[in-house]
C-alpha cells in the first residue's frame, strides 16, 4: 500500500482527475473500479470519483510500487532540450513566470519535437529549484495563454496549480486586457472595429473568416484597433483583443484588407518577398505587448523585438516605441 498526502498543488480538483494525472496509463473506468471496490481509498474510506480533494487528505492506494510505477510510466520524463536559449524574463514572483516569447518558438510542444517556451520554462524552474518534478506528483508548470510560432511577447507561466487555476478563470470569464501591435498593409481608419465568425481547418492549420457563422463550429471573433500613424503605404495598429481566437489578428486583418507584414499564411507573398530582402523578416509583424489581469490587479508590458523596432524607423515612425498601453 502506497499513501499519498494531498499538498496544494494538487487540491481542489476531483479525486478521478488527480488519478488520472498521477497514473495516466491506467484507464478512466479501470480507476473508478477501483475506488468503487475500496482498492483506493481518501482518508481510509470509500470515496466518489467527483470527490474535491484537499490540502492534507490522505490517499491510499492497495497497489504494489511496481504495478503504481507501470501506471505512472511516461507521466514525467525528462526533455533533452535541443537549441536552449536564454529566457527573456519580465516579470518573476514566488508564484508566476512571465515571459516575452521571441520569434520562431514555440508556445507549447507539438509533433514536430522542437523545444518549445514551456519546455525552457520548465527546465528553468527546476534548474532554480522552484519546480521539483519528483515532488509535485501531478503539477507541471504550464502556458496559461498561447502565442503563434512567430508572433513575439508575453506568455504566463503559472509555477502552481492554484495560480494556473486562477489564471485561467481569468482568462475564461475574460477578465483580461490584451494589447498588440502589428505592422499591416495599407491605410485602415483611425479606429475600428471586426467583429465575425472564424472557422479552422485542423488538416491544414489555416483560419477562415466570415462576418456570419457558417456552421456551429464557428467561433465568434472581435477586436478594436487604433492606427498609430501611416507611412509610405503601411500602418503601424495598436489592438485590442476581445476574443482570444487562434491566429484571430491575422485573419481578421488580412480579411479587411490589412495583411501583416511578413506573415507567411495570410500576408501579401511578393512584399513579405522584399520585406525578407531588405530587413531579413521571415515572419508576420505582430507583437503582444500588454497583458492585465484585471481581477488579479496584475500588469505585463513586453518591448518590442529589435527587428519590429528596426523596421518602424526605416518606415519613419519613433526609433523606440515606448506606446502607452
Amino acid at each position: 500500500m502506497k499513501e499519498i498526502i494531498v499538498t496544494e498543488n494538487e487540491s481542489n480538483q476531483r479525486l478521478d482527475r488527480f488519478l488520472g494525472k498521477l497514473m495516466p496509463q491506467a484507464s478512466k473506468g479501470f480507476l473508478q473500479k477501483m475506488l468503487r471496490i475500496k482498492r483506493i481509498k481518501l482518508n481510509g474510506q470509500k470515496s466518489e470519483p467527483n470527490t474535491i480533494i484537499t490540502p492534507g487528505d490522505k490517499l491510499q492506494i492497495y497497489f504494489s510500487e511496481e504495478t503504481i510505477l507501470g501506471f505512472r510510466n511516461g507521466a514525467k520524463t525528462e526533455k533533452s532540450l535541443k537549441n536552449k536559449v536564454p529566457l527573456d524574463i519580465i516579470f518573476e514572483d514566488a508564484d508566476l513566470l512571465v515571459i516575452n516569447k521571441p520569434v520562431e518558438l514555440l508556445t507549447q510542444p507539438d509533433k514536430t519535437g522542437e523545444t518549445s517556451l514551456i519546455d525552457l520554462a520548465v527546465s528553468y524552474l527546476t534548474e532554480k529549484g522552484d519546480y521539483d518534478p519528483i515532488a509535485n506528483l501531478t503539477f507541471t508548470p504550464a502556458c496559461a495563454n498561447r502565442l503563434d510560432k512567430n508572433t513575439t511577447g508575453i506568455v504566463l507561466v503559472p509555477k502552481n496549480f492554484q495560480t494556473l487555476q486562477a489564471v485561467n478563470e481569468a482568462i475564461r470569464e475574460d477578465a483580461t486586457k490584451k494589447i498588440y501591435f502589428a505592422m499591416v498593409l495599407g491605410e485602415p481608419p483611425e479606429k475600428g472595429e471586426i467583429i465575425g465568425f472564424l472557422k479552422k481547418d485542423p488538416e491544414t492549420n489555416t483560419v477562415t473568416f466570415s462576418e456570419e457563422p457558417t456552421s456551429d463550429k464557428d467561433k465568434k471573433a472581435q477586436l478594436s484597433y487604433q492606427n498609430l500613424g501611416c507611412r509610405s503605404g503601411y500602418s503601424l495598429l495598436k489592438i485590442t483583443l476581445g476574443t482570444g481566437r487562434s491566429h484571430q489578428i491575422r485573419v481578421q486583418l488580412s480579411a479587411m484588407g490589412y495583411p501583416i507584414l511578413g506573415d507567411p499564411k495570410y500576408g501579401n507573398r511578393r512584399l513579405n518577398i522584399r520585406l525578407y530582402e531588405d530587413f531579413g523578416v521571415r515572419s508576420q509583424l505582430l507583437h503582444s505587448a500588454s497583458f492585465t489581469l484585471t481581477t488579479m490587479h496584475k500588469s505585463f508590458l513586453a518591448p518590442l523585438p529589435l527587428n519590429f523596432e528596426k523596421i518602424l524607423r526605416s518606415f519613419g515612425f519613433k526609433a523606440t516605441l515606448t506606446l502607452e498601453v
